[in-house]
């Protein structure tokens, strides 16, 4: 039955989203790791190209840290618990601050294991991250639907359009090997990342076309309403394909998770401009996982019609009159609903662009301005941070950003990592405001982690540059 595909994909969804990172659903781009490059080892992660000043750098399960990262563009904690002049909770203000679309976004990562190895001019890393990626959308009319009731005036012509709603959830693991190389006498960096990926759980709608015409102001057809549902697909993979099968054994869904594998890719480069500007981008997953076929699911859903004249709640309630329900079950038991197990298939990951330019303002400070892009069906989901860097060696680093997205200016972080010989200890968040005032926030961002740092590459420049004639090209004056 529908009903059952439903709620198990429903199902699905919850467990995926807690199964790694347990965070909601609540996404921003990592932005601050980027003011934090030349200390923080993660930060290769998201620039191959980035060179860190570490001689070596090695990270263990449980120390080298996590990173939740969520948002949305549509509520706060505040709006969402606000009170009109009666007391009751204001679904006016709530729905005036919707969108056409919204959306909501999960990222999530654990640090498994990270070993990164600097030369003189180049960085090789070696990294097993556990990664969750969530998405949803869904239309401003489906909150109106519920919030207003089929009779309100406020329902534009008393028809609601669904077709804007759509999920797509994914939990694997990569394992990324990656090579950074310095090129033009110093002033360009290029590095490659290449992903081997193992995928735990896959499940999307990607399309739910539905519309509902409401009949509440017209006298001549009381208090009906009309669905309209066109055909849509569910599919589902690994952990949450299993729960489609009533006969699966943990056993079974351990083999299925280690079978679904795929591949990624990052490029990345950085190019010196002057002695005070360089420029760097960066795209990131690129690539694919393909599902195997032992809980591959895809259940199509037919399109159909309903109507509902209305029905008498106190005799619902009483059960005295379920002819309503009786009647939408039928329809939905009549349905042919075609499902596929077996198949297996490939998904593509969400690609992510960085591109941003920096300004050293003096020996120990900086400023960018950095652009992040996310493909995701079709869409491009942009986001623009200001950063301020200062940074004292290896031993300290601080950054501080401003960064617009999901249609507002004041998304602040910060971050910091500090050099203990031989722990460095990482603390960052791309939105301060969730930590400070979270009734306000859009969206939750955390970093923690320690890491095992030793040598600094800086100072054997340092020291070389000394070493060399003193020539116009070579003297340190130590001016800013």
């Amino acid at each position: 039955m529908i009903e059952k595909s439903i709620r198990k994909f429903v199902f699905g969804i919850i467990l995926i989203i807690s199964f790694l990172g347990n965070e909601g659903l609540l996404a921003q781009s990592d932005m601050i790791s980027y003011g934090l490059n030349k200390t923080l080892p993660q930060a290769n992660n998201l620039n191959p190209a980035i060179l860190p000043d570490y001689k070596f750098s090695f990270g263990l399960p449980g120390l080298s840290g996590f990173h939740i990262n969520t948002a949305q563009n549509f509520t706060n904690l505040e709006l969402l618990s606000s009170k009109d002049e009666n007391g009751n909770i204001n679904t006016g203000r709530i729905i005036d601050n919707l969108r056409r679309n919204n959306r909501i976004s999960s990222n999530s990562s654990i640090n498994i294991l990270h070993l990164g190895i600097r030369g003189a001019t180049s960085y090789t890393a070696f990294s097993v991250t556990n990664r969750i990626n969530a998405r949803i959308s869904f239309p401003r009319e489906f909150i109106q639907f519920i919030a207003l009731g089929n009779a309100s005036d406020q329902l534009e012509d008393g028809l609601l359009d669904m077709g804007r709603f759509s999920t797509k959830t994914t939990a694997y693991t990569e394992v990324g090997l990656s090579h950074g190389r310095e090129i033009l006498n110093g002033k360009m960096t290029v590095g490659v990342r290449v992903k081997y990926l193992i995928g735990h759980a896959y499940a999307d709608i990607k399309s739910f076309d539905a519309r509902l015409q409401t009949f509440g102001n017209a006298d001549f057809r009381g208090d009906s309403l009309a669905m309209n549902v066109n055909e849509f697909d569910i599919r589902s993979a690994g952990i949450a394909g299993a729960l489609f099968d009533e006969d699966f054994q943990d056993e079974d869904i351990r083999k299925s998770v280690l079978s679904n594998r795929g591949f990624g890719l990052d490029l990345g480069a950085t190019y010196e401009f002057s002695k005070k500007i360089k420029f760097f981008a960066s795209v990131n997953d690129l690539g694919f996982i393909r599902w195997n076929q032992q809980y591959a699911n895809q259940q199509t859903i037919p399109a159909f019609q309903y109507e509902f004249s209305g029905v008498d709640v106190v005799e619902l309630i009483n059960g005295e009159d379920l002819s309503v329900i009786n009647d939408f079950d039928s329809v939905i038991n009549n349905l042919e609903i075609a499902e596929t197990t077996g198949e297996a298939f490939s998904t593509s990951l969400i690609g992510r662009l960085y591109a941003g330019a920096s300004y050293q303002l003096t020996r120990r400070q900086a400023a960018s301005a950095i652009l992040y892009s996310e493909f995701y069906r079709g869409a491009l989901i942009p986001a623009l941070t200001g950063m301020y860097n200062f940074q004292a060696g290896t031993f300290f680093n601080f950054a501080f950003s401003a960064t617009m997205m999901n249609g507002r200016v004041n998304n602040f972080g910060t971050g910091l990592t500090l050099n203990l010989m031989p722990f460095q200890i990482v603390l960052a968040t791309n939105d301060l405001l969730s930590l400070v005032n979270p009734m306000k926030a859009r969206a939750v961002d955390f970093r923690f982690g320690i890491n095992h740092t030793f040598g600094n590459v800086g100072n054997a420049k340092s020291r070389a540059k000394k070493d060399s004639k003193n020539t116009i090209e070579t003297i340190d004056l130590g001016i800013d």
